[in-house]
């Protein structure tokens, strides 16, 4: 444990009563639902120094786990500048292959590569399939094969497994399930006789030498005695195994996330683990931090229309800040052009460059818009892997304070909506808000439908003090002659007509009806509050 670490009640200095809760409360489970800009990072952070500081537990006996490098770095900094230095943070994939490092080396066997690219090991096995005659799949059909793969992995089935529940769920997949079934099988086979393993297999392995080698799980449990799991919500079924294995059925465990930014379904992700926790370690403590206090309450009206039905309500504690705005144009041209010019308006003493950003939906979205920004001269910069799931795989997390206060440098951030989550900005332009891009042309189910208005809610949700949402029509673009305005807007133009109609100076009648209502109420105080006798404002 570091000598330097402290922890004193300044600390504790401005939380709300729940934040407080969270970091002080003396249970060893706990669960804490935490909407967007709640604070769920400084109260994770807080709880960790503070037990390191009272003792309950060794800096060098936590482990941390995120969902990208870009989160692992975050919690390791500011740990750091608590003078924590040795607490372990880092992905879920790279705590796997700690695991399956130490076994190989302890075992004198050789190590398994990683395979970062499932396209690359699905099209081997069908060159193998079509050398052998069993199966022909068409280059075509590949990018749905892989996505299906990571699927089924994501949820730990083998090929009996996935046949039993494609046929229980109705999987919308490229292959019949009895023949789906046979190729998953297949394809792990290819990667075992390759002694390679994709992001999921990994996962795997670590789970099985926890399940089936005493020494390692002994070994594991010695060294990491405290758990946290930050963003919660982003958790597939395949990483609750390996959680559940490494906890067992006593673990000092500290969960945070929120079930309305679930937006990795492609990964397997499912909110529903969050109770899943409480299933398993049923005197889990469950706190709710429902105060947004990145956003000014105008932003937080208009996201709260994305949340769904019964999602419980959020509450702001800022009040400034302009009216959210959406806008419509007839070209993605003109769409960028205006969105170039808002970003250059907001660029003003006290608001730079970094302190806005582009979010789309996709990639391809964003490169008319860099180009625009190019040509006014606006620095831009795309917000890259580091933000992604398994990002810190390939990259180990240093804990020197040169990598800790490598700051982005002053320009726009351009981002997928995935990749911005977790991030926040003083001034967010969301573009692309038309039907077939946000909810995009690939979401059909429900369930996948459900997973974009969270996906548009984690946009809105990046915006601190101005929010600018746009679509275009498309006109003169071959792919889409005439988009729709996506079915998220109507709520969302709704809530700002409210906003506006509230802002509004009153005129006319109205106007002599508040000023009416006003007076009665000051003359009904005075009455009150005058002594028996005396005379009234109305005297």
């Amino acid at each position: 444990m570091s000598d330097e670490t402290t922890f004193s009640d300044g600390l504790l200095v401005g939380l709300t009563p729940e934040q407080r809760e969270a970091v002080m409360s003396p249970g060893r489970r706990l669960l804490v639902r935490a909407t967007a800009g709640s604070g769920k990072t400084h109260v994770l952070t807080l709880r960790i120094q503070r037990r390191i500081a009272d003792q309950e537990v060794a800096s060098d006996q936590v482990l941390a786990m995120t969902f990208t490098r870009k989160a692992g770095d975050e919690l390791r900094k500011r740990l750091f500048r608590a003078g924590i230095r040795d607490l372990r943070a880092g992905t879920f994939h790279r705590t796997a292959l700690t695991i399956v490092t130490q076994y190989r080396e302890d075992h004198h066997l050789k190590p398994l590569a990683i395979e970062a690219s499932r396209r690359r090991l699905v099209t081997a096995l069908a060159t193998q399939l079509r050398a052998s005659g069993d199966l022909v799949l068409e280059d075509w059909q590949l990018p749905r094969i892989e996505q299906e793969v990571g699927w089924a992995l994501s949820q730990g089935f083998n090929g009996a497994l996935y046949a039993k529940a494609a046929r229980k769920l109705r999987r919308d997949a490229p292959l019949a399930p009895a023949q789906f079934a046979d190729l998953l099988d297949r394809y792990v086979g290819l990667c075992r006789s390759r002694g390679v393993l994709d992001f999921d297999l990994l996962l795997s392995e670590a789970i099985t030498l926890l399940r089936d080698e005493p020494d390692v799980l002994a070994s594991f449990r010695h060294r990491n005695k405290s758990l946290y799991v930050d963003e919660t919500q982003d958790m597939n079924p395949l990483q609750f195994m390996l959680l559940r294995q490494m906890a067992g059925d006593d673990p000092d465990l500290f969960c945070v996330g929120d079930p309305n930014q679930s937006i990795y379904g492609f990964n397997g992700a499912n909110p529903q683990l969050l109770n899943e926790i409480v299933r398993t370690w049923p005197d889990t403590v469950v706190l709710d931090l429902t105060r947004n206090h990145r956003s000014t309450a105008d932003i937080i009206e208009v996201a709260n229309t994305l949340l769904e039905d019964g999602a419980q309500g959020i509450t702001p504690a800022k009040h400034d800040g302009d009216v959210p705005m959406v806008r419509s144009y007839n070209t993605d041209a003109e769409e960028a052009q205006h969105v170039a010019t808002w970003l250059s308006a907001k660029h003003q003493p006290g608001s730079p460059w970094r302190s806005m950003a582009v979010l789309a939906r996709t990639n391809a979205q964003l490169e008319l818009v860099a180009s625009h920004l190019d040509a006014a001269n606006i620095p831009n910069e795309r917000r890259g892997p580091e933000h992604s799931p398994a990002s810190d795989l390939f990259n180990a997390p240093e804990t020197s304070s040169r990598r800790l206060d490598d700051d982005h440098r002053d320009a726009v951030a351009l981002s997928t909506i995935h990749r911005a989550k977790g991030l926040e900005f003083h001034h967010v332009a969301a573009i692309g808000w038309a039907e077939g891009q946000l909810p995009n042309y690939n979401a059909t189910t429900d369930a996948e439908l459900a997973e974009e208005q969270r996906l548009a809610y984690v946009a809105l949700s990046r915006a601190e003090n101005s929010l600018l949402i746009t679509w275009s029509r498309g006109r003169n673009d071959p792919r889409y002659p005439d988009r729709s305005p996506s079915r998220f807007l109507a709520p969302i133009e709704e809530a700002i007509r409210a906003i506006d109609a509230r802002n509004a100076p009153l005129t006319g009648e109205a106007r002599k009806a508040r000023l009416a209502a006003i007076r009665a109420e000051l003359e009904s105080s005075e009455a009150l509050a005058a002594p028996r006798g005396s005379p009234t404002l109305r005297e």
